[in-house]
C-alpha cells in the first residue's frame, strides 16, 4: 500500500531539527545555476531562458534559445546533476540515521559529480526518445525512471544502465500514486512563489526527503515480493 501521508510526516522528522545543511545545499544549487544562467542570457540576450521544474522526485533545469545548446547550458546541467545526486546521498543519510549531518555530508556525494551527470544524460535520453511517440509516454517513462537516482545515492557503485532498470521495477505499478504525490506539493508550489521563492529553499528538501521515504518504501514492496532480488544492487554492470 502506497502511504503518502507517511512518506510526508516522516519526511518532517528527518528534517525537524536538521534543516539547516539541506537549506544551504539548495541555496547553493539555485544560486550556481542563477549565476550560470545570467552569464548565458548576458551573452545570448534574447535567445536564452531557463526554467526550473520539479516533478517524479528530482529538480530538472532546461535551457531553451534560438541557438544549439552552448558549454554554458551544458555546464548548467552538469552542476544541477551533480547537486541534484549529492542531495539525494544526504537525505539518504538522514533517513538512516538521526544523527546530525554535516555540509561535508553533501560535499561528499559531489565527489561523484561524473556518475551523476552520464546517468542524468542516459535518463533523459530515454525520456527524449519516449516523448517522440508523443508527451503522456514521456509522462510515464519520467516517473518510471524517477528513482534511478535514488538508487544510485544509495549505492554509488551500481552501474547507470542497472540502476535505470530498477527504477523501472520500483514504479512497476506506483507511477500513478507518485503523481498523486506531486499534485500534493503544488499548493506549497504556489505559497513559495508567493514568497518570491524563497520558500522554495525550504520545500525542496522537503520533496526530496519524502521522495526518499518512497524510494525505500517500494525497495522493501519489491524485494518482499521478489521482483528485485538483494544481489541486484551489488553488481556494476
Amino acid at each position: 500500500m502506497f502511504r503518502r501521508v507517511d512518506y510526508k510526516k516522516a519526511a518532517k522528522e528527518q528534517l525537524k531539527g536538521r534543516w539547516k545543511v539541506p537549506v544551504l545545499s539548495t541555496l547553493l544549487l539555485y544560486a550556481l545555476v542563477t549565476v550560470f544562467s545570467v552569464a548565458m542570457a548576458l551573452i545570448f540576450p534574447d535567445k536564452i531562458h531557463v526554467n526550473m521544474n520539479m516533478g517524479a522526485g528530482s529538480f530538472s533545469y532546461g535551457i531553451h534559445g534560438d541557438k544549439e545548446p552552448t558549454l554554458f547550458s551544458l555546464l548548467i546541467c552538469a552542476v544541477a546533476a551533480a547537486f541534484v545526486f549529492a542531495q539525494k546521498r544526504l537525505f539518504d543519510l538522514m533517513f538512516r540515521s538521526r544523527e546530525e549531518v554535516s555540509f561535508g555530508d553533501f560535499a561528499e556525494g559531489l565527489g561523484y559529480w561524473l556518475k551523476a551527470v552520464l546517468a542524468s544524460i542516459w535518463k533523459c535520453l530515454w525520456i527524449f526518445l519516449w516523448s517522440l511517440l508523443f508527451w503522456i509516454p514521456g509522462i510515464v517513462k519520467t516517473y518510471s525512471y524517477s528513482m534511478m537516482f535514488y538508487v544510485m545515492a544509495e549505492y554509488p557503485k551500481i552501474g547507470i544502465r542497472k540502476a535505470l532498470n530498477i527504477s523501472k521495477e520500483l514504479t512497476r505499478g506506483y507511477k500513478g500514486d507518485l503523481f498523486v504525490t506531486d499534485i500534493t506539493f503544488i499548493p506549497l508550489g504556489f505559497l513559495c512563489v508567493l514568497s518570491l521563492g524563497i520558500g522554495f529553499l525550504w520545500l525542496v528538501p522537503y520533496y526530496q526527503a519524502t521522495y526518499t521515504n518512497i524510494y525505500h518504501a517500494l525497495k522493501e514492496v519489491a524485494l518482499n515480493s521478489q521482483r528485485i532480488k538483494p544481489e541486484d544492487f551489488e553488481t556494476t554492470k
